[in-house]
């Protein structure tokens, strides 16, 4: 991720300036290690950025489906209702001892063992965008892969498949991998059901509507396990300037306390003798620096996770 501050705003300090011109290197480091100890303090990612979460479904009316990141700038899918679109699978058992399939974020990862030899093959999404396009690269490694859509989704986005939890074995039988396949829109009346409303009926018997402030969803979701994908852009296109000056703050912090030999406890320099205040084990941030972040924390983390 991008740090959240920039290293012209955090030389706005003077010891900072004083830092950047004695070793760079270093204060970019620290920049980046206060910025993800803000992340972390929030449990927010503050910079604009878009995500793809997959939540379960039930009947949401008082309670709303919350989304991970705000505030939301745009809802681009929200699907439901995943189904088999593609089977892969490795039919060599005789060669091969081991087969898996598994995706990444770009592409969909064949692997095999043969007599203790892996070989790996990665087949892009850009280089395969279709299903249909994924199943014939599939076919065509050899080695016993072989590969079919099933149904009618020959043409659907191969970078739309459900992403697999580790590695999913390919031998006997193979692997189905899966689909969003029900598209959820905003609901067009409400509340849900309303049948005063000027699209009453089917059109309001599911969906959802968005505070995006909160990154809640309010609505009725089909009821599932994980059957929920929501497609979106959250974050703020200019990081809020308590934010970043809670980062100055941080950065200041870190390089201050690097200065300090945690190991002293008291010394004695000619005549005269200092201590050193005992310092927590655990480690906290200043109360400048939490005044600052205050108002960014989502609670919602530790309330509802």
């Amino acid at each position: 991720m991008t740090d959240l501050i920039t290293t012209s705003r955090a030389t706005q300090n003077a010891t900072l300036a004083a830092l950047n011109t004695a070793n760079a290197t270093y204060l970019a480091s620290l920049i980046t290690a206060a910025s993800d100890a803000v992340r972390g303090a929030c449990k927010r990612d503050f910079s604009q950025t878009s995500y793809t979460e997959y939540h379960s479904g039930g009947i949401y009316i008082r309670e709303p489906l919350r989304l991970r990141q705000f505030p939301v700038l745009e809802i681009t899918r929200v699907a439901a209702n995943p189904r088999a679109a593609l089977l892969v699978q490795n039919v060599d058992a005789g060669t091969n001892q081991r087969a898996t399939v598994e995706t990444t974020a770009t592409s969909l990862r064949v692997v095999r063992i043969a007599s203790a030899n892996t070989i790996t093959n990665d087949l892009p999404f850009a280089t395969y965008p279709t299903l249909a396009e994924m199943a014939a690269a599939i076919n065509g490694l050899g080695g016993g892969w072989a590969s079919q859509v099933i149904g009618q989704f020959g043409l659907w986005p191969a970078s739309d498949l459900k992403p697999l939890q580790g590695a999913a074995m390919s031998l006997f039988g193979g692997r189905e991998l899966e689909l969003y396949t029900e598209e959820l829109q905003p609901f067009l009346c409400w509340p849900p059901g309303d049948p005063w409303g000027d699209d009453a009926g089917d059109q309001c018997s599911t969906g959802w509507r968005l505070d995006d402030e909160t990154g809640e969803l309010f609505g009725r979701f089909p009821r599932g396990q994980l059957n929920i994908r929501i497609d979106y852009t959250a974050g703020f296109a200019s990081i809020p300037q308590a934010i970043q000056e809670a980062c100055v703050q941080l950065v200041l912090d870190l390089y201050n306390g690097g200065l300090v030999n945690s190991t002293l406890k008291k010394a004695t320099l000619g005549g005269g003798s200092f201590e050193l205040q005992s310092q927590s084990g655990t480690a906290v941030l200043s109360g400048k620096v939490s005044l600052l972040l205050a108002p960014y924390v989502d609670f919602s983390k530790t309330m509802f996770r």
